[in-house]
C-alpha cells in the first residue's frame, strides 16, 4: 500500500510540473510579437490610471490595462456600485507612485496572466525601488490585500494590512473610512 501511495505521488507531482510549464509557455498577445505569458515587462511607461488598482501601459504599441495582483482599493469606476470611501485617494496616491516613472510588470506563477475582462495581472514595481508598489498600496492603507484567489505574496501582503489597520493608517484611519467602503 505504501508503494501505491509513493507510485500516485509521484505521478501527482510529474503532471503538476508538467502543466506549471505549460502553463509558463503558453503565449500572450503583444502586438506582433509572441511572448511567453509569464514573463517581466520592463521599461514600461504608466499612460493612464484608471483608479486604485488598475492602469492602462502600452507595450509593444498595444494599449493593455493591468489589474494589481494581490490588492483591492476602494471602487471609483463600477458603474453597477457607487464611488467608495477613499476611492479617490487610493487612485491619486498610485498616480504619484507610478504615473511618469519607469516600472516593471511582474506576473505570477501561481495565477493567471489575465482576469476575466482581460487585463494582465501584474506586480509592479517602480525601476528606481525594490519594494513593489502593490505592497506598498497595502502598508500605506490605500488598498486591502485581496485574498478571493491565492498569490505568492498573500501572506506578506496580510500582514502589512493588519499593522496599516493597527497603525491607522489611510482608510483604516477614524478619520476617514475606518476600514470601511
Amino acid at each position: 500500500m505504501k508503494i501505491y501511495h509513493k507510485i500516485v505521488g509521484a505521478i501527482f507531482l510529474i503532471g503538476a510540473l508538467a502543466f506549471a510549464q505549460t502553463r509558463m509557455d503558453a503565449p500572450t498577445r503583444n502586438s506582433n510579437t509572441v511572448t511567453p505569458s509569464h514573463s517581466s515587462t520592463s521599461g514600461t511607461f504608466v499612460s493612464r490610471v484608471i483608479d486604485g488598482d488598475t492602469f492602462e501601459v502600452t507595450i509593444d504599441g498595444v494599449r493593455e490595462k493591468v489589474r494589481m495582483l494581490g490588492i483591492d482599493t476602494p471602487e471609483s469606476v463600477d458603474p453597477r456600485k457607487p464611488v467608495e470611501c477613499f476611492s479617490h485617494e487610493a487612485a491619486d496616491e498610485l498616480k504619484k507612485l507610478i504615473l511618469d516613472a519607469e516600472i516593471t510588470l511582474t506576473p505570477d506563477i501561481t495565477n493567471s496572466d489575465r482576469d476575466k475582462y482581460g487585463r494582465l495581472l501584474r506586480y509592479v514595481t517602480v525601476a528606481t525601488t525594490t519594494q513593489s508598489i502593490n505592497a506598498q498600496m497595502i502598508e500605506l492603507g490605500y488598498a486591502r490585500a485581496y485574498t478571493r484567489f491565492p498569490f505568492l505574496h498573500r501572506a506578506d501582503y496580510l500582514r502589512l494590512q493588519t499593522e496599516a489597520r493597527a497603525a491607522g493608517r489611510g482608510l483604516w484611519a477614524p478619520s476617514t473610512c475606518r476600514g470601511r467602503r
